[in-house]
């Protein structure tokens, strides 16, 4: 199957199409790699943004020196401390400025460069760099520069502006150039743009009590290396007064980012195309916030399957105990980062409807990652989108307290690779779509969860479950590697379940009220291969609407590390896993059942002699690819349960 890379559409500059992530697909586009990179280039990023040079003999030399400055241009005021630029042109900066900042107060259609060249500007109560006014600012750290901002503990109104920033900026601002720049803001943030905020190059070192880099319209960054240590978001853009605003693009760089708050936060889209990131958030995913169900030493998981029946075709009644909650589902949580920062333990405590959101990377609307690397050390989801979630490309390790991925619409995987060691529930989604790409998930609840609605994990530890089906709700998976580890439900859908193609391989633990596969409504196979082994309480295989058989086995409880394995009638093994948790029951499906066909599956030291009697689908009990009653069993072994169906 061949899926188109695109973007989601945007309105940028009042008519602007960016075309999708490289690469090339069944979207009608003839454009190539290049020319698709090209083009979103050109319309985020203009050619100046991208220049890092310019011409000495002709720009005007500002001279700091301790408690003032010095230039011969006409177009720089200088008052004690303060030097302040009133036209357009390039300026280099260069010496020290004990207590002091520099403003640039020009006409709105004035383009100024500020050339870094060795600066270092110290301003207690204030911004070190203020842009009063200009049509756009670029500041360029010259070649091998090592220029360093700070602030003090205070920042004053000024202008009636209320400054937050060491930079901040009114106006659209450009970083670039090929030298260093640290900023240190104890009380405040780092870099600050009420318009766009655009970085192409240089390497910046930020420590700030608020957020490190934030453009209120838009931060849209081509290249760089960024180290930030932030006592809120890492990088952030947030307008929420203009949806077609409050952007983030990431085309490249390398991040190494420690936030209290959010690592990298959008109130609209956010696109990320490449670069290397290091990630911890909320001082990492041992500090994400304690599940009941975890508490409680599993999870109370399933949720009730009206379609499920047991041998016999008997229905299948949740173990006495066990009942799914009564009473409608709570009412959505709002995710609300708050105006100062919040300590990792009182937001653990904190009982109140406002919470510091500590994700990875958030998106108010739609979320794309077309490619990257990433290592992701997260209290809350790693990634994250209150609308769609596409993921297209990268390489990704994630610890996460909450969802590696989550979206409230869409979550879709089409390539790349997703590695989670450590989370609450690995894909959240109204629906999960895995068309390709390599996924290993280890999950404290489930590993993967349709459900309807906004994220509902941290809500009393429930998740999504308990509410009942969904029928918009579904998980799709097409192609690619699945693999679960999950202490909950491996599969967990609220409406359907649909597997054409891939590999899924599910491990969940023998637990009454969990099962590795749980669906709501129509659990269906086509094609692909299928083990998935739990608990025999709850388990459930798949339906009629089935065209590809399947095998349900209830069998001795099998320690974790124990193989099970399905050989045909001449030997040739067709499936083999090592599962990694203890189980009693397994699910296989793949290709190669045939209606009549005889199967052994041997689990350990046992095995079972299985007749796939047949493939009468749409018709029978409620699971499709039948299979007739179990024979002979290990060395030792009662013959074991077997589920009939398709009879």
């Amino acid at each position: 199957m061949i899926h188109s890379k695109r973007i989601f559409p945007l309105v940028l500059a009042g008519a602007l199409l960016l075309t999708g992530c490289q690469g090339t697909g069944d979207s009608g586009s003839t454009e190539t790699p290049a020319q698709e990179s090209a083009a979103v280039e050109t319309a985020l990023f203009s050619d100046r943004d991208m220049e890092v040079g310019y011409d000495e003999q002709t720009a005007a030399a500002i001279t700091l020196s301790g408690g003032t400055a010095s230039c011969d241009s006409d177009a720089v005021l200088i008052d004690g401390s303060a030097v302040t630029i009133t036209d357009e042109g390039t300026y280099i900066l260069s010496g020290s400025l004990e207590d002091g900042m520099v403003i640039i107060d020009a006409e709105d259609t004035d383009k100024i460069q500020l050339v870094l060249d060795g600066a270092d500007i110290h301003c207690s109560d204030c911004a070190a760099l203020y842009v009063r006014q200009a049509d756009k600012v670029f500041v360029t750290m010259a070649q091998d520069s090592v220029n360093t901002f700070t602030g003090g503990d205070s920042f004053v109104t000024m202008d009636d502006n209320n400054i937050d920033g060491v930079i901040f900026s009114k106006s659209d601002l450009t970083l670039n150039g090929n030298g260093t720049l640290t900023i240190t803001s104890p009380a405040g943030h780092g870099v600050v743009s009420k318009d766009d905020l655009v970085v192409t190059s240089g390497a910046y070192i930020i420590t700030a009590a608020g957020h490190g880099l934030s453009g209120k319209d838009s931060v849209c960054i081509a290249d760089g290396t960024f180290t930030l240590a932030t006592g809120k978001d890492g990088i952030q853009s947030d307008n929420t007064e203009d949806s077609e605003k409050g952007y983030v693009y990431l085309g490249d760089g390398t991040y190494t980012v420690t936030a209290e708050g959010d690592g990298f936060s959008a109130s609209s889209w956010m696109q990320v195309d490449g670069g290397t990131y290091s990630v911890t958030t909320g001082g990492g995913s041992a500090n994400g916030e304690t599940h009941t169900d975890e508490a409680m030493g599993g999870g109370m998981g399933g949720h009730q399957r009206p379609d499920m029946t047991g041998g016999e075709g008997q229905t299948m009644e949740p173990p006495e105990g066990m009942e799914p909650p009564e009473g409608e589902a709570p009412a959505d949580l709002p995710e609300t980062a708050m105006e100062t920062p919040v300590s990792t333990e009182t937001a653990q405590t904190e009982t109140t409807d406002e919470t510091t959101s500590t994700k990875g990377f958030k998106a108010g609307t739609a979320l794309t990652v077309c490619g990257g690397r990433f290592t992701l050390d997260c209290a809350d989801d790693a990634f994250h989108a209150n609308g769609d979630l596409l993921y297209q490309g990268g390489e990704a390790s994630i610890q996460t307290g909450d969802d590696a991925l989550h979206a409230d619409g869409a979550l879709t995987v089409e390539d790349g690779v997703i590695q989670v060691g450590a989370s609450y529930e690995g894909l959240e989604g109204l629906t999960v779509t895995v068309n390709g790409g390599e996924i290993d998930i280890t999950a404290s609840d489930d590993g993967l969860n349709a459900a309807g609605g906004n994220d509902q994990s941290g809500y009393g530890g429930r998740g999504q479950d308990g509410f009942g089906a969904q029928s918009d709700a579904a998980i799709l998976v097409s192609g690619g590697s699945l693999t679960v580890q999950a202490k909950g439900d491996g599969l967990d859908s609220n409406g359907s379940l649909t597997i054409t193609g891939g590999t899924v391989l599910v491990s969940t633990l023998p637990n009454s009220g969990d099962s590795a596969l749980d669906c709501d409504g129509n659990a269906v196979v086509t094609g692909g291969t299928v083990i998935a082994a739990g608990g025999s309480g709850m388990a459930q295989n798949f339906g009629t609407d089935s065209t590809q058989g399947s095998i349900l086995l209830t069998v001795d409880t099998q320690t974790a590390g124990s193989t099970v394995s399905l050989t045909d009638s001449a030997g040739a093994v067709l499936l083999t896993w090592q599962v990694p948790q203890d189980f009693n029951s397994v699910v296989l499906s793949c290709p190669e059942l045939v209606a009549g066909g005889i199967y052994t599956v041997t689990t350990g030291d046992a095995a079972q002699e299985v007749t796939l009697d047949s493939l009468q689908y749409g018709s029978g009990m409620g699971f499709g690819g039948g299979m007739g009653g179990g024979k002979g069993g290990g060395a030792g072994q009662q013959p074991q349960k077997t589920e009939m169906t398709g009879q």
